[in-house]
């Protein structure tokens, strides 16, 4: 696949990632400016519903309310209107109310002070009657219209949670005294109170209203409220046309800082920069031999980040060719290193028994063992062999220290050990002697922790001793594992003059014992904690009545999902033999025949 067709240029993504920039930061200061444009604008009419309102209130005297509500709180009123609808005429409404006094002004009134409070109080005559009181109001709330800028002013009365309608210049007089639509939004309104500006949705329309209680009259009554509506559409069309005007200004800011802001990083950045891309791909060609004249020279005398990045690049270049002078050498080292190491590992792994079942022809037990290094090499190793055909040895140990000086150590202390128990002796007696000739050449100061045991296959009796190793697990007649805290001796190669001591065993046909090395104990997971010995028993048991190679798998498997990926930090070796039955000499078995 052509690689180069889905190449994106420098410039084309600076380009781009200016115009995303400049379009979100527009886009930001659009909605940001329209949010808190619209905040305002809301509040504006928040309050011109409550200054509308509090005017209303000022203007209207309670009692023309008052003098209205008890008026047409009658069964005589709801009589003449319920006539008035079914004939469609309001003038029989405005006549029956034309026939009762105002009960503000009566027509006697010699107070001197005629109708201060009325809009024209040369007209007082008209306003003599209960029709006048409703045009008083209604002209009060036309002009608070008018004045404020607002959709409809009303005035109502509650009175149990039922709202009545009073004076409304938008509502013919069909309507006064008849019972409003109850809204969700007043649900809990009662008793005229005061109710703030709210914005609502309802038949009536998207609204923001307030209403507020009329002044008490003498006698301490509240004859209702001034309502004040206004469309929110209103508002919504305020704030489209900020949103529209804002937007045309801002975008053409935006071209223009687009178009600069595109001219300007090409010219300062994308250029240079595709001018040393240029040159730098020039510098090494296939095959080609590096020289000291093949650093690029440029033009770029900037002092910025691409001026730096061109001196940088002229100085790697250099570095490169005298890195190049060794790097043939360097390579064939690291060749000759790693065909050691893997020699060395072929050596180490063919020293180590790893045929199993290792004594196909011996039905007296059954024997497995595994070894897996830290590193290409490690310092653990296990043995086992036959001196005699009545005896097994097995032994288990781990060098100080790890890679290729540990694996040296581990194969002449493996060697010295065969070849000492081959000698015969018990397996304290095998590791002094071993001991001793390892301190006397011991300059690299390393030593060996190491088990060992021999089995006699005649009696089921294992001689063990303990040079500084783990403990060994032992399953008895129960038929788990259990830990065996045998005496220590003084790791091999540390003092030669070391004693050790002799234990022994007696292992029915069924026991087992279970040896290994620090590796299975200290693995680690990802937060540093150690696999340790309780779960190692864990392990042992839920495989407790396997064969030797299905023991050691359930550890292995066990180990492999604790430490969970992380990286292996110290050689890991187990070894397992079973004890299955006594062992017969020929003779006796055909003496017995």
């Amino acid at each position: 696949m052509d690689k180069t067709k889905k190449r994106v240029s420098l410039s084309a993504k600076m380009n781009l990632l200016i115009v995303s920039i400049i379009l979100t930061v527009s886009v930001g200061l659009v909605l940001i400016s329209s949010h808190f444009y619209s905040r305002k604008v809301t509040e504006y009419y928040f309050t011109q519903a409550e200054l509308a309102a509090q005017a209303a209130r000022d203007q209207i005297l309670p009692d023309f309310a008052e003098n209205l509500w008890n008026g047409v709180n009658t069964d005589e009123f709801r009589r003449v209107r319920e006539e008035a609808v079914a004939a469609g005429d309001e003038s029989l409404i405005m006549t029956w109310m034309r026939s009762r006094p105002s009960g503000v002004f009566p027509n006697d009134d010699n107070d001197g002070n005629a109708h201060e409070e009325l809009p024209d109080p040369e007209k007082e005559k008209e306003y003599d009657d209960l029709y006048g009181d409703y045009e008083v109001l209604i002209s009060v709330l036309k002009e608070c219209v008018r004045l404020f800028d607002i959709t409809s002013a009303y005035i109502q009365h509650d009175e149990n949670r039922v709202t009545y309608n009073l004076a409304d210049p938008d509502e013919p007089l069909f309507k006064i005294g008849m019972v409003e639509d109850q809204i969700d939004v007043f649900a809990d309104y009662a008793n005229n109170e005061y109710f703030p500006p709210m914005i609502y949705r309802s038949d009536f329309g998207w609204l923001c209203t307030t209403l507020l209680p009329l002044a008490q009259t003498a006698d301490g009554t509240i004859p209702g409220y001034v309502g004040i509506d206004i469309d929110m559409n209103r508002v919504v069309r305020q704030q489209r046309m900020f949103l529209v005007n804002s937007g045309i200004y801002i975008l053409a800011l935006t071209a223009a800082a687009i178009l600069i802001s595109m001219f300007l990083v090409n010219r300062v950045a994308v250029d240079p920069l595709r001018q040393l891309s240029q040159a730098a791909a020039g510098f090494a060609k296939d095959d080609a031999e590096l020289k000291k004249e093949d650093v690029i020279r440029l033009p770029i005398r900037s002092n910025d980040e691409i001026g730096d990045l061109y001196h940088q690049i002229r100085s790697m270049q250099a570095r490169i060719i005298d890195y190049t002078e060794h790097l043939t050498q360097i390579t064939a080292e690291r060749e000759r290193v790693s065909t050691e190491l893997h020699m060395a590992e072929k050596i180490q792994t063919s020293m180590i028994p790893g045929t199993f079942p290792a004594f196909p022809d011996r039905a007296e037990f059954d024997l497995y063992a595994s070894m897996t290094p830290a590193r290409e090499v490690g310092g653990d190793f296990y043995d086992f062999f036959m001196p005699d055909d009545s005896h097994l040895a097995v032994l288990i140990a781990d060098v100080s220290d790890k890679g290729v000086p540990a694996a040296l150590f581990m194969m002449s202390s493996k060697i010295l050990i065969n070849y000492r128990a081959r000698q015969g002796g018990t397996p304290a007696e095998i590791l002094m002697d071993v001991n001793a000739q390892i301190c006397r050449d011991n300059k690299s100061k390393m030593f060996v922790t190491v088990w060992m045991g021999i089995l006699d296959l005649s009696s089921g009796v294992m001689t063990c001793t303990n040079a500084g190793h783990e403990y060994p697990f032992i399953r008895g007649a129960d038929g788990s594992f259990h830990m065996f805290r045998d005496k220590h001796g003084l790791v091999i190669g540390a003092f030669s003059g070391a004693k050790y001591t002799d234990y022994e065993l007696k292992l029915e046909p069924g026991d087992a014992v279970f040896v290994y090395t620090d590796g299975v104990p200290e693995a680690n997971d990802s937060n540093g904690e150690f696999f340790g010995m309780d779960r190692l028993k864990t392990a042992l048991n839920r495989a407790a009545g396997e064969a030797p190679q299905g023991i050691l798998e359930q550890v292995e498997a066990d180990v492999k999902a604790y430490v969970s990926g992380t990286d292996q930090f110290d050689d890991l070796t187990i070894l397992c033999v079973e004890f299955r039955q006594p062992f017969v000499p020929p003779a006796e078995e055909q003496k017995a025949v």
